[in-house]
């Protein structure tokens, strides 16, 4: 599990000191659940003209840091935003079971300081070839100067289009307040599924979210 963490504090170093103008600011999310701790981390960072780099890691691990319950994916993206809302991308995700894995993918969003919506389809092209479909949506209305109600659904679909089968799915569910715009805790559920099968993993606690 120390590793899980060094990983994550190496990862941001980078990163923040690699930023050489404003950039919006890196949510960095710890969860300590029942069964396991997990992590994740996002990067999106212009880098010229219309492209920007886009990176999100995840980890877990449980509490005994059990070489196969330990999970490591990366996905960078290089960005093209032809419109405000949308954009697309080509990239190269690791993933801890399936190597390094190239993809295309086409992204939607909205924010603003209330909401927060992202769609984004993916097309995985090996080991096998996998169509893979994230959604998120925040509502963080404001309470009053420095609090905010902080509230996020993250829903991931991969089907293997190889096998004609579910490969991977999730459910993650947040609910906390947001103090001074960059500290937020909470409440934390995650659901996961994995394989034709659909094995599931369950995980129920508290989180911690800065944005860095």
């Amino acid at each position: 599990m120390r590793n899980l963490f060094l990983a994550i504090f190496l990862a941001v170093s980078i990163v923040a000191f690699a930023q050489e103008k404003p950039q919006p600011p890196i949510p960095l999310e710890l969860m300590f659940g029942n069964n396991r701790v997990a992590a994740t981390m996002s990067v999106n960072k212009s880098i010229a003209g219309k492209w920007r780099y886009n990176n999100i890691t995840s980890l877990a691990a449980d509490y005994k840091n059990t070489r196969t319950e330990t999970e490591l994916v990366v996905v960078n993206s290089f960005v093209y935003q032809f419109h405000r809302n949308f954009g697309a991308s080509g990239g190269l995700q690791y993933h801890f079971l399936k190597g390094l894995v190239p993809n295309v993918a086409f992204h939607a969003s909205y924010a603003d300081p209330t909401w927060l919506l992202v769609f984004t389809p993916y097309l995985n092209f090996l080991p096998e070839r996998n169509s893979e479909t994230v959604a998120i949506a925040e509502y963080k209305p404001l309470l009053n100067d420095n609090l905010r109600l902080y509230t996020r659904a993250m829903a991931l679909y991969n089907h293997n289009i190889t096998l004609g089968a579910h490969d991977r799915s999730f459910y993650y569910f947040r609910l906390g307040l947001t103090f001074g715009r960059k500290y937020t805790l909470g409440a934390a559920a995650n659901f996961d599924y994995y394989g034709p099968n659909r094995a599931h993993k369950d995980n129920f606690g508290g989180f911690f979210k800065v944005d860095i």
